[in-house]
């Protein structure tokens, strides 16, 4: 989400005569666009920042996004920093540089109303990669008792469909062929709008584009997952069979305390129910270790349940306290020794799980967006199941071709590219 907005915000300045040049150049502006997801995520901000007031010590330094919401004395507090936006005034950074004074930072953040726009500038993406950020939606209704995301993004809102369909076909001019489908809760999308628009029935709209090669879909809720989602996605090759997850715990306690909105058992029969529809489908999961009252049996439930599921890799985040959270409060709280230890249990059965997965295309063909960039020498780009893939040989770039997987290892899965996509070849050859 950051990146789709981070790289319309770029577009909009150089429409406006500011040329982009990569961090750590000169420049008279830097834009840093942050996240407060985690305790972590805000000190990388504040690093990001502190190398920016060392590196280009007379550019106006702009701090803009969730922590500059959240925290902006923080932020202003920080040596060198110009100009501190929210989340929604970031998209008038360059209003705000007409009015910075040079004694102190100007801070632009205005508090959420119950309802909200939607906000995007333009449908530009200044990157020399291969696939299009595209943000369709906004902010969350839910109140999670860890995630601070409803305060630094406010009420869930959607982009109008038709807006959308026009901003992905001004990215497919660009020569996009993959269009990732972001936000904060893309399986909220449209409830705002209308009670019988849908993320489905938007795929449909985009599917109707010609040239948009390929759609991928970003973090969804287990019971946002529908029946009617799933179909879609095994009819055509044209969305990619990649779904990640939000899980967070395999303990229906820990997800009661969480507010969550489903249960464990919802999560293993959607993962089932993916796998038997769609064999090859890449399924992806977020967990949180150490949450308040996770208990060592809480833990080994999740492990066991990961264990025994379908699921083909993990993002794995040890909980992290967010101010003016419930969960702040709750007692039975997780040492950091013992979030580390669970942390490293999981990852080490990401990497088993993900593993296997990847050895079980050995002599199949996959389709690989080819990257613009080599490797140290070496092509590589992303299967329509979210499997990173290194070429043996050379392909067109910004293309999708089909791939023969030759071979993995520990490290990498590499593969011989045959020839250009195909819609019927792709039929034909799914498993």
């Amino acid at each position: 989400l950051n990146q789709a907005e981070t790289a319309a915000i770029a577009a909009d300045f150089s429409a406006h005569g500011f040329r982009v040049v990569p961090f750590g150049q000169k420049a008279d502006v830097i834009f840093i666009n942050t996240c407060s997801v985690t305790e972590r995520a805000e000190q990388k901000c504040r690093h990001v920042v502190r190398q920016a007031a060392r590196t280009a010590p007379e550019a106006r330094i702009v701090v803009a996004g969730c922590y500059s919401q959240l925290r902006p004395e923080a932020v202003a507090a920080i040596p060198g920093v110009s100009l501190v936006l929210g989340t929604q005034n970031k998209y008038d950074a360059r209003r705000y540089l007409e009015e910075i004074h040079p004694d102190a930072p100007l801070v632009g953040v205005n508090p959420f109303g119950e309802t909200e726009s939607f906000q995007l500038p333009g449908a530009s993406y200044l990157d020399s990669h291969t696939r299009a950020f595209l943000k369709i939606q906004d902010g969350c209704d839910y109140r999670c008792t860890y995630c601070s995301i409803p305060f630094s993004r406010g009420p869930s809102r959607s982009d109008h469909p038709q807006k959308i369909v026009a901003r992905a076909q001004a990215l497919m001019a660009q020569g996009f062929k993959e269009l990732v489908l972001t936000g904060v809760h893309i399986g909220m999308y449209g409830k705002d709008i209308d009670r019988t628009e849908n993320l489905v029935k938007l795929l449909w709209r985009l599917l109707k584009i010609e040239g948009l090669e390929r759609i991928r879909l970003s973090s969804l809720d287990p019971h946002e997952i529908s029946d009617d989602l799933i179909d879609l996605v095994a009819s055509t090759p044209r969305i990619a069979p990649h779904f990640h997850v939000a899980l967070q715990s395999g303990d229906d306690a820990i997800l009661r305390a969480m507010k969550r909105a489903y249960r464990a058992a919802r999560f293993v029969e959607l993962t089932e129910k993916i796998r038997e529809k769609i064999p090859a489908a890449g399924i992806g999961a977020d967990i949180i270790v150490g949450f308040p009252g996770e208990t060592p049996e809480s833990f080994e439930k999740t492990f066991r349940l990961l264990k025994k599921a379908p699921v083909t890799f993990f993002h794995v985040f040890s909980y992290s306290e967010r101010r003016g959270t419930p969960a702040v409060n709750f007692p039975e709280k997780v040492s950091a020794g013992e979030k580390k230890i669970r942390s490293h249990r999981l990852i080490e059965l990401g990497l088993s799980k993900k593993l296997a997965f990847e050895k079980s295309f050995v002599g199949k063909i996959l389709h690989v967006l080819v990257e613009n960039r080599h490797e140290k020498g070496v092509l590589q780009g992303v299967a329509e199941n979210y499997m990173r893939v290194h070429l043996v040989n050379e392909a067109p770039k910004n293309q999708i071709v089909r791939v023969r997987i030759t071979e993995v290892t520990q490290e990498k899965v590499w593969g011989e590219a045959l020839s250009n996509f195909s819609e019927k070849t792709v039929q034909a050859e799914l498993p």
